[in-house]
């Protein structure tokens, strides 16, 4: 079973790949953003109940490179060399 494949259950508004595509937006206006900052735009964007896929989400840019963590700052960027 995948996480990213939809059952006739999954509500794609709150969808991996939808979570993902709005991060890399909101990463492409900010540039480098805090994790919590970056929570608090997407529930507001979207919904309450992303914080449910946010984190798989995240997961998912990573193993993708499309995203880099700073640790000592907490936040996240888009990764350049990839895009």
């Amino acid at each position: 079973m995948s996480i990213l494949t939809p059952s006739k259950h999954t509500n794609l508004h709150y969808s991996i790949v939808n979570i993902s595509a709005n991060i890399i937006k909101v990463l492409q206006e900010c540039e480098i953003i805090e994790y919590n900052n970056l929570l608090d735009i997407l529930k507001s964007k979207i919904g309450i109940d992303v914080g449910e896929v946010f984190i798989s989400s995240l997961t998912f840019l990573y193993i993708m490179q499309k995203i880099e963590y700073i640790e000592e700052l907490d936040s996240i960027r888009i990764n350049d060399e990839v895009m």
